[in-house]
């Protein structure tokens, strides 16, 4: 199956080069995945590349130096994703898609994930549902558009791992993004609440900047 949508992924990315497109990059204090550290507290640097047609289909990939499992080495997670989006009105966007993510040379597990994703006003709501026994995944999330800042707060919660009840829990944030000269600065706080029976607890702070641009105009291109 994953295949299968890799192949979709790489379809719909040649339709949609030439449509709505935008690369964004992003340095941070750390890789924060659903509430955990992927990367012990050390700075991360990543960049995201997203294309979009006019009739609702989009797709694109990611790249982040994170996710080592010693300090001998690093390594990064690719992912990619393919899907469709609607605006059902302008209080109500809705979308669905297939997310791979994967963590060349290393023993960490690969995994993949449909996710339904829906905003209504300043709230949205993300289903994940994990292939190949990956635990599924839900969030709930809330934001408020102040001057040039955002608000924003999550709760999110999984379902144990390959059956390891030890490996669930919840996780919290908030956070504010300041938007700057076209820059982007995020500051928030996460706690993960896990289950009794496991050692997971984390929480901290994180910082970040990102800057979004056309990917022609970052690469220079002309649409003809």
């Amino acid at each position: 199956m994953k295949n299968i949508f890799f192949k979709i992924f790489l379809f719909v990315s040649s339709l949609t080069i030439f449509s709505d497109n935008e690369i964004e990059f992003s340095l941070n204090s750390d890789s924060i995945w659903r509430g955990l550290t992927q990367n012990n507290g050390n700075p991360t640097v990543g960049a995201d590349i997203n294309f979009s047609l006019d009739n609702g289909f989009f797709s694109g990939a990611w790249i982040e130096s994170c996710c080592s499992e010693n300090s001998s080495y690093p390594n990064r997670e690719v992912g990619y994703l393919v899907g469709y989006q609607k605006n059902i009105n302008e209080n109500l966007y809705i979308s669905f898609n297939y997310v791979g993510t994967n963590y060349p040379d290393s023993k960490i597990d690969n995994y993949d994930e449909f996710e339904l994703y829906f905003t209504f006003y300043n709230f949205g709501i993300s289903y994940f549902k994990g292939l190949d026994n990956f635990p599924d995944y839900y969030e709930i999330s809330y934001s408020y558009e102040f001057l040039n800042n955002s608000l924003n707060l999550t709760y999110g919660d999984f379902d144990p791992y390959k059956n390891l009840h030890d490996s669930n829990g919840a996780n919290y944030s908030v956070g504010i993004d300041s938007f700057l000269k076209g820059f982007t600065l995020s500051f928030f706080y996460y706690y993960f609440n896990a289950n009794s029976s496991s050692d997971l607890d984390d929480d901290g702070l994180v910082f970040s900047i990102s800057k979004k641009t056309s990917f022609w105009k970052f690469f220079r291109f002309r649409k003809v």
